[in-house]
């Protein structure tokens, strides 16, 4: 406001001077006036808009505080592995919780930019975690231990379903995940490591109306380019990469599925191995024990992968040498799915060599530990389907109980349709605070225009308009029969045809009426 009221001031100075130093007293005053009065309408009218967006501006961030999901911690490093933190320095150690966070997921990194710059109070700023935690206490044969899971949500290509796809140039993958599975036991530690994320080629797939938008691949990007950064980086960070892509061998899914297969092989690293595993189709009919076929098919690369396990003394036993990084189309649902079983055969590893379960003993035997274990899961499915898609996970009834069920399946469609709804409709909105919040987007004064305006053409409002007022008097000529059958039927048709064609019509303009992002230009987006 004091900006814009010095801006003022200093644009009618000059101007006022050179005004009255011109023989034209009369016509001074009234273009002076004329001057004034267009400027005092001008700045009104910037001032009103700039007091609506900050109000909007201020429900988008309330919007990200309000999600489920935030974490921190004043002692423990949330944002590091088990294995990372094990593998420090002294030095490392003595830093703030700030300092030494990775910065992949610390989601108040933006918040804390200036507090960074001050290593004095430091102490006072903690990363927060975006994810997912669960930590029980259970107890196997008589013996205690304590079991956690740990999503970490990464804040680098952060955003919603549809509108965050893919990989961006710096090679960051859309919803990338790491999830780590903790073991405590008598001092001893031990914990697996798991990642999801976007298939990393340059992608999309914009909501235009339609149940599932078809997936375009970007015909001129360089995708070997953003692939081998998303890879290089992995392999530096987590060592070995096991990519299982659990996407459609045909339909939309299948040029994505042959892409990545394509990129995997073109880049002929030994540190990667792709297999391709079709889900929907082994698993069709609710035949979902057929994911022992994927299990049995990578039980010999996870025993050579590992876990870390560390011993009471401090004294490292094993560490884990690669990761399985998972993904379907959103790395929410299948993917899910794979990993908690993934995550059970290790942890059935790390409980035998700890001694808390006995030779021979399987952890699905364990029914009370096997309750927590699929809940926690299920939790976590949840978690990440909510800060991704907007509604909770689909297949938690298998995650649950080991079983698919009629009674999921119905919630399943449930999830879906909201899926859709929120997907065509509020995510633009959850788009612009997730960009906002991160800082993706800077809020300028000084903008002469509102970035959050967007002008509708006609068809915003005509079509659907037009579309009830159709659909309305086809159903009332139904109730409210004409003198004869053939008048009915001719009332009837014609609004029908009228409510149908409409439809079709919003159906192939269906990119002008979904919401969409405003702040983040389509461009920084793919």
């Amino acid at each position: 406001m004091w900006k814009l009221v010095m801006m003022e001031q200093m644009m009618y100075s000059p101007l006022t001077e050179c005004l009255q130093r011109s023989p034209l007293q009369s016509k001074k005053m009234s273009l002076l006036q004329l001057l004034q009065d267009q400027y005092l309408g001008y700045w009104a009218q910037s001032i009103w808009w700039q007091l609506q967006d900050n109000k909007t501006f201020l429900a988008m961030l309330n919007h990200v505080l309000s999600m489920d999901g935030f974490y921190f911690s004043t002692t423990y490093d949330l944002t590091h592995t088990l294995q990372r933190l094990s593998n420090t320095s002294p030095e490392f150690q003595e830093m703030s919780l700030l300092e030494r966070a990775d910065q992949r997921f610390v989601w108040n990194g933006h918040l804390l930019r200036e507090l960074s710059a001050q290593p004095e109070v430091h102490r006072f700023a903690l990363p927060v975690l975006h994810g997912f935690v669960a930590m029980h206490s259970c107890s196997i044969n008589g013996k205690y231990f304590d079991w956690i899971l740990i999503s970490r949500r990464s804040c680098f290509r952060a955003g919603v379903r549809y509108y965050v796809r893919g990989i961006d140039s710096e090679g960051h993958a859309a919803n990338f995940v790491e999830t780590e599975q903790i073991v405590h036991y008598n001092g001893n530690r031990a914990s697996f490591v798991q990642t999801r994320g976007s298939i990393p080629i340059f992608w999309s797939q914009r909501p235009n109306l339609k149940y599932k938008p078809q997936p375009q691949i970007n015909k001129v990007a360089n995708h070997m380019d953003g692939f081998q950064r998303h890879f290089d980086s992995q392999v530096i960070i987590y060592g070995k990469q096991v990519i299982i892509n659990l996407v459609n061998h045909k339909g939309s899914e299948k040029p994505l599925e042959q892409a990545f297969a394509k990129m995997v092989s073109s880049l002929g690293s030994g540190m990667i191995r792709y297999i391709a595993f079709d889900f929907h189709k082994e698993c069709k009919n609710m035949r979902w024990d057929r994911l022992s076929i994927l299990l049995d098919q990578v039980a010999e690369m996870q025993d050579e992968l590992s876990y870390f396990l560390v011993d009471s003394a401090g004294k490292v036993v094993t560490n884990q040498e690669g990761v399985f990084r998972s993904n379907c189309m959103d790395c929410l649902d299948r993917t899910n799915v794979i990993q908690s079983l993934l995550a059970r055969r290790s942890l059935q590893a790390q409980l035998q060599r700890l001694g808390v379960l006995h030779v021979g003993q399987k952890l699905e035997e364990q029914d009370e530990f096997e309750k927590t274990y699929k809940n926690a899961w299920a939790d976590n499915a949840n978690a990440c389907a909510k800060q991704y898609a907007g509604t909770g996970a689909l297949k938690t009834d298998f995650t649950r109980t080991g079983k698919r069920t009629r009674l999921g399946l119905i919630m399943d469609g449930c999830n879906s349709l909201l899926r859709y709804y929120k997907n065509n409709f509020s995510d633009g909105f959850r788009q612009d605070s997730i960009d906002l919040f991160l800082g993706n987007y800077s809020v300028d004064e000084l903008e002469s225009h509102s970035p959050l305006s967007v002008p509708r053409d006609w068809k915003f409002l005509a079509l659907p308009i037009i579309m009830v007022v159709a659909f309305s008097m086809c159903i009332i000529c139904l109730l409210m029969a004409g003198d004869t059958w053939t008048e009915t039927l001719a009332y009837v048709l014609f609004w029908g045809v009228a409510s149908i064609g409409t439809f079709f019509i919003i159906l192939y303009n269906g990119k002008d009426f979904v919401d969409a992002p405003r702040l983040v230009q389509k461009e920084k987006i793919d």
